[in-house]
């Protein structure tokens, strides 16, 4: 895979306006460097990566710019990128059931430390594009903080001189560009955020129901009969799941959610999924009886 910033920049920008720009930032003994380049010269960007990038931090703008300012509102009407910042050892084996498939995963020179991106087949506005990164950060364990649009991320081909010089560089990537509905349409927002949960069913967000305050490990393993290890995937038993789709995430409120099938929620949606009860009025009263008998 080419190891240079221009394959980045391309998946970033290629489809972008020619005439918009790409924001360049540098750490400088006094604060930040700064410097605007149109997307159209893509390659004299790739060269000031790699040379601003030897000497001190460098950071590229994930969304291009109409205009030669850095905040939000220079963000173009229509990006095409989406994208999460994950901060764990394990959060290369977090990706392998996402599909579709990242355009590009970069290793941002911290321990497990990967930037990964998605490219899409239609532009969308800025927050469209902050609610799906934040989706995607909340389903994948990633950081919320570096979801809005004018976030700038370490490029390929520099150093992280703040990690005693640790490389940053391409992991992998290659999948093509995704539909938006297909990547974020079936992950929950965050709590907090405008629109409600898409995981979990009315009937089971009950205040004050201690089922709901159960480690979603403990009963994805009790009721799947599959050990929950550090990577918190298992097979999902609700599907033909050849490799491990189903993430369990530690808090309560997040539950599970499955890559594969699209499906995820709390302990009655699993259980309701698994034992093909419809989890409302009388049946509900049942699954909720036989859940409390199992798990006291």
């Amino acid at each position: 895979m080419d190891s240079s910033p221009s394959l980045y920049l391309d998946v970033l920008f290629a489809r972008a306006r020619p005439s918009t720009l790409i924001e360049l930032r540098w750490r400088t003994a006094t604060g930040m460097g700064r410097r605007f380049v149109t997307v159209a010269d893509r390659a004299a960007a790739a060269q000031l990566v790699t040379e601003i990038g030897a000497r001190t931090d460098v950071y590229v703008g994930a969304l291009p710019r109409w205009r030669p300012q850095g905040g939000r509102a220079a963000i173009v009407g229509d990006a095409r990128t989406v994208w999460v910042d994950l901060d764990s050892d394990v959060a290369a084996r977090t990706l392998e059931p996402v599909d579709p498939a990242p355009s590009v995963v970069v290793a941002s020179g911290g321990p497990g430390h990967l930037h990964v991106y998605w490219s899409l087949t239609a532009g969308a506005a800025a927050g469209v594009i902050e609610r799906a990164n934040r989706r995607l950060a909340w389903a994948l364990g990633g950081d919320l903080n570096s979801a809005d649009a004018a976030r700038i991320l370490r490029p390929p081909a520099t150093v992280h001189h703040g990690r005693g010089g640790a490389e940053v560089r391409l992991m992998g990537g290659g999948g093509a560009p995704a539909r938006l509905g297909d990547l974020v349409g079936g992950l929950a927002d965050p709590p907090g955020a405008a629109a409600p949960s898409s995981r979990t069913r009315p009937s089971s967000r009950r205040r004050g129901d201690a089922l709901l305050e159960l480690e979603p490990e403990r009963y994805v393993a009790r009721l799947t009969g599959r050990r929950v290890g550090r990577s918190r995937k298992v097979r999902c038993p609700l599907h033909e799941d050849g490799t491990p789709s189903l993430h369990v995430y530690r808090e309560p409120q997040r539950g599970w959610y499955c890559f594969g099938c699209r499906r995820g929620g709390s302990v009655y949606d699993l259980a309701a999924a698994l034992w093909r009860i419809e989890p409302r009025g009388a049946s509900f009263v049942a699954l909720r009886e036989r859940l409390t008998s199992m798990f006291g």
